[in-house]
């Protein structure tokens, strides 16, 4: 039971990880001229689905003026500026240099996994 909960937990971490990779990449996207219907084709759903999803991003109802410490991502705690990309979502926020770091981090569990499936 204790591997089922441990797994439960790295799979919905690694969601989350993943949605943030996935709102940088359209950020970036955008940000290099790639239309909607491009990136909608691109994810198999609609232009409008994708500019639902991605075009605005997440600000709390009961927002306040934040601090700079509260605009930090949630992961390194370093504060947002001018070259430090930040990914927004419901619970948190995550820099660009986290989400790499993120990436590699998948990546070496996927490439683990299949040597594992190898041996």
């Amino acid at each position: 039971m204790e591997t089922l909960a441990a797994a439960s937990l790295l799979s919905q971490e690694l969601s989350r990880d993943a949605d943030a990779l996935l709102d940088l990449a359209v950020h970036d996207a955008r940000a290099a001229g790639t239309s909607w219907t491009a990136i909608g084709d691109r994810l198999g759903v609609s232009k409008q689905a994708a500019r639902k999803r991605f075009a605005k991003p997440f600000t709390h109802p009961f927002a306040t003026r934040r601090t700079r410490r509260e605009a930090a991502c949630s992961f390194c705690r370093k504060p947002p500026g001018p070259r430090l990309h930040m990914v927004h979502g419901e619970a948190g926020r995550i820099c660009a240099d986290c989400v790499a770091l993120a990436g590699e981090i998948v990546a070496d569990l996927k490439a683990k996994s299949r040597n594992d499936q190898r041996h």
